[in-house]
């Protein structure tokens, strides 16, 4: 059954599974990723986005670490601040909780 849903997740691809096992399915994908969510058998779930990632974390901890590399500019701060405040965080976790929750029923 198809279900139609949108979250707002960190991402950052610079790996992505491209073809999947036999056997997976597949349960979300995203213009940036084919295989974003996948469940493997009924007890392995895989996700390519990032689920620990919170506004909080990106402006402390990446942030600096990304300036301090090149890879971002100042003048792009007030946009990824903007972005990270988009993100579905909690949603994400409690789809995963939920997950975890049913395997140890």
């Amino acid at each position: 059954k198809a279900v139609v849903s949108t979250q707002s997740t960190g991402q950052s691809h610079q790996e992505e599974v491209t073809t999947l096992p036999e056997g997976a399915r597949l349960l979300a994908s995203s213009e940036r990723c084919a295989n974003e969510v996948v469940l493997v058998r009924d007890n392995i779930l895989t996700v390519q986005f990032h689920p620990d990632l919170t506004p909080e974390l990106m402006m402390e901890k990446i942030w600096p670490s990304l300036l301090q590399r090149g890879v971002a500019e100042e003048k792009d701060k007030s946009k990824v601040e903007g972005e990270m405040q988009e993100l579905d965080t909690d949603i994400c976790l409690d789809i995963l909780e939920d997950f975890f929750k049913l395997q140890v029923e």
